[in-house]
């Protein structure tokens, strides 16, 4: 039973079969929520086949063959989905994409509780098992609802960003446990206060509507609009994860006062990010915020924290992460621009346009390549960051997606680029890293 609900969980589409007026098939996404949840479209031949008989066999597969799950069941048409918080925020917390189809306005939410299960495995010796399962165990594995709603999935770009600089000031540090200490540290208060950053934001979104329960929801965190966590419990943990990070924050000042300009950097941005009217965000000033942050905020501090020394090359370096990062701000607005311009939040994207938005989005993601190679050649010491050129072919994926408004992926362009941008950085990182080991290890292998 076990491996069915493992199988379940990790799967994101289904066939379902029906039998009304006509036999039809329909491929869905789904989530687990006392039953296989899923949307299915208004007039549409499936919905006019449960109506008339809400009997329906539905197919899980895993692009193999040997691997398949199938079974019968009856299905319940919930209703519109504004109007259940709990099916419709597990269905878009897992399938981020289907809230392109709830925007419209043409679907509804409905539940396919089945009567059996079948497991069909044929990998090895060939079984097929039968399951049966009560509503309570058919659930989504539920991420801790306080840690999701700092949203950890976004702790990769600044996390790495810090490990960048810090990399980049251990190829001249002689006391490595020293700073590994401080670098434990300074992720730790990065991770608390970024955390604790998109929480406030989430809030005043929340507060101020601009977050809606047919839309990604706070970037896919989702715990208001979904009523997770009451708003009052919801600052108040907020503000405590804030204090927390700025009191290691603290101690690190005072350990390498050289920091300060850089903390204050994050902290102003941070705290002017996401406020109400004022807000960076809601004046077209998120992107330089999120830029000085990201980029020089995170990155140098984060050198100069490790005894590392400014230069022309490092700056660069830091440009191009800041960059990269607001692109997956960017490509969040872009296809916001409707909802946010009816929420009065003025963004970059709105006032450049559907043209002026393309272009800059194409510079934000390409402009890393050569600021990279001429930080090359002004100091060839930092030769292993090219290894981010080999995340050009996603660049180009990316470039296609953009041009391209009927793409669908267009409307996850930020969730696309933040993969991009992760990767961009992961690879940086990576040969960095191995070329610092091999340095300390083989230190006649390296001229």
């Amino acid at each position: 039973m076990n491996e069915a609900l493992r199988l379940l969980r990790k799967a994101r589409t289904m066939v379902i079969s029906t039998c009304g007026e006509d036999m039809w098939s329909a491929k869905v996404f789904y989530a687990l929520e006392g039953g296989l949840v899923f949307l299915v479209e208004k007039n549409s031949r499936t919905l006019i086949n449960l109506q008339k008989n809400n009997r329906a066999v539905f197919t899980i597969d895993f692009n193999t063959p040997d691997l398949f799950l199938q079974g019968t069941g009856t299905v319940e048409i919930l209703g519109e989905p504004r109007d259940f918080d709990t099916e419709r925020g597990t269905l878009l917390y897992k399938i981020p994409e289907d809230a392109l189809f709830v925007k419209t306005g043409h679907v509804l939410i409905a539940r396919l509780f089945p009567d059996v299960i079948r497991l069909s495995d044929f990998r090895a010796q060939p079984k097929k098992t039968d399951f049966h399962f009560r509503p309570e165990e058919l659930k989504e594995r539920k991420t801790f609802r306080y840690w999701r709603a700092l949203r950890p999935w976004s702790f990769q770009q600044s996390v790495t960003s810090l490990i960048f600089g810090a990399l980049v000031a251990f190829q001249t540090s002689f006391h490595i446990w020293n700073s590994l200490y401080l670098l434990f540290l300074s992720v730790l208060s990065l991770i608390l206060v970024h955390g604790a950053f998109n929480a406030f934001s989430d809030y005043f979104d929340f507060e101020l509507k601009t977050d809606k329960p047919d839309g990604m929801g706070s970037a896919g965190a989702r715990v208001l609009i979904d009523r997770l966590i009451p708003t009052s419990n919801f600052l108040i943990y907020s503000t405590a994860v804030f204090l927390a990070g700025l009191g290691i924050g603290i101690y690190l000042i005072i350990l390498r006062p050289e920091i300060v300009p850089f903390v204050i950097i994050g902290l102003i941005a941070g705290l002017l990010y996401g406020l109400p009217k004022l807000g960076l965000k809601r004046i077209a000033l998120g992107d330089l915020a999120v830029f000085l942050a990201f980029g020089p905020g995170i990155f140098l501090g984060s050198l100069v924290l490790e005894s590392g020394k400014i230069s022309t090359p490092i700056l660069l370096i830091s440009f191009s992460l800041g960059m990269i990062i607001v692109a997956i701000l960017h490509g969040n607005n872009w296809r916001d621009v409707k909802d946010d311009r009816e929420a009065g939040v003025r963004t970059v994207s709105g006032i450049l346009g559907e043209r002026g938005s393309l272009i800059y989005y194409l510079i934000l993601i390409w402009a890393s390549y050569p600021l990279f190679i001429i930080s090359v050649l002004l100091d060839h010491h930092l030769f292993p960051i090219l290894g981010a050129l080999l995340t050009i072919p996603w660049a180009v994926r990316l470039t296609n997606i953009a041009r391209n408004p009927k793409n669908m992926k267009r409307n996850l362009l930020d969730m696309l680029t933040a993969q991009f941008t992760s990767l961009h950085i992961y690879f940086s990182v990576a040969f960095l890293l191995a070329f610092f080991l091999i340095a300390r290890l083989f230190p006649t292998f390296i001229p």
